[in-house]
């Protein structure tokens, strides 16, 4: 029989998980399958979640919250053949939007039991981190630091954090150097983001032409910004028409170097990361099966 570890983040998008856990246990009654309930705590969840695993040797692995918590129990399974299923119930769901996985816990749910596995890559950061969707330093990162230092959760608690982040937009202005393709370019950023997907789980479009599965990822670079621009750039992010923006620019690689003239705050998958001031980023080909409803088209 089947072994299925659920892994369930209690607080993720300021949502009561009750009716999730009925879900989990209604589901696997119907495909009759056996299953753990792990909840996260925040603490030591790395090695308790990876210990639980190496206990069950589960068939399948369900992350149930947002990127922070997928980006966790992910990077336990890099090379692994045991698939990953999503049910995303955080508060911005970057990599399942990217995945296009249904909003909808149920349709997850079900996803995770009949859906089919498939290969995308994921981005070695430094030493021991990894991003499966999208990084940044700058102005996202400090959002999301302001996010985090906030006891609320959900899309309110997102934008309550963006309109304090924007009123100090100057202090994450910075000088970085971007080594990539044998090739070193000095920028004045706002924003720098490396990109495995294509866009935010906001919907804005950030780099067009990312895939999580071609081998490579896009450092994008958002040049300073002047206020009056910034609604046409926003808009140009949601019209998926970045690109063209002259405030953007955008390199594709499989590996890199970033430095920055001075620490700031850097961010995986939705968690803050701190203040650095320099990352090495490669890629790792196809090394994180995912449970989909059908295979992405090129």
């Amino acid at each position: 029989m089947d072994h299925f570890l659920f892994v369930v983040n209690p607080i993720s998008g300021d949502r009561d998980k009750s009716a999730l856990v009925a879900q989990i246990a209604r589901l696997n009654h119907k495909y009759k399958t056996e299953f753990t309930l792990l909840y996260t705590k925040g603490k030591k969840d790395e090695r308790i979640i990876g210990s639980k695993i190496a206990a069950l040797c589960p068939s399948r692995i369900v992350a149930c919250g947002g990127d922070g918590t997928i980006n966790l129990v992910a990077k336990l399974l890099l090379g692994s053949k045991v698939p990953l299923g999503i049910v995303p119930v955080g508060s911005a769901n970057g990599l399942s939007t990217a995945l296009d996985l249904p909003e909808d816990s149920e349709a997850a749910l079900e996803l995770c039991f009949n859906g089919e596995s498939f290969p995308i890559d994921a981005l070695k950061i430094n030493a021991s981190n990894y991003i499966f969707h999208m990084g940044d330093f700058g102005f996202n990162a400090k959002m999301i630091k302001t996010f985090e230092e906030n006891s609320t959760r959900g899309m309110m608690a997102y934008a309550g954090a963006f309109f304090k982040s924007l009123k100090e937009k100057e202090t994450v202005t910075s000088q970085y150097t971007v080594k990539a393709n044998n090739s070193t370019s000095v920028y004045e950023a706002d924003m720098v983001v490396i990109a495995n997907a294509a866009r935010y789980g906001t919907g804005a479009v950030v780099s067009p032409n990312s895939r999580l599965d071609d081998g490579t990822f896009e450092i994008v670079v958002f040049k300073p910004i002047p206020l009056v621009a910034l609604a046409n750039l926003t808009l140009s992010a949601f019209l998926g028409s970045i690109e063209d923006s002259p405030y953007v620019e955008i390199i594709k690689t499989d590996k890199a170097e970033i430095k920055v003239d001075r620490p700031q705050y850097f961010q995986v998958d939705g968690q803050s990361m701190g203040k650095l001031k320099k990352i090495r980023v490669a890629i790792q080909t196809k090394t994180l099966r995912v449970v989909l409803p059908w295979r992405m088209k090129r």
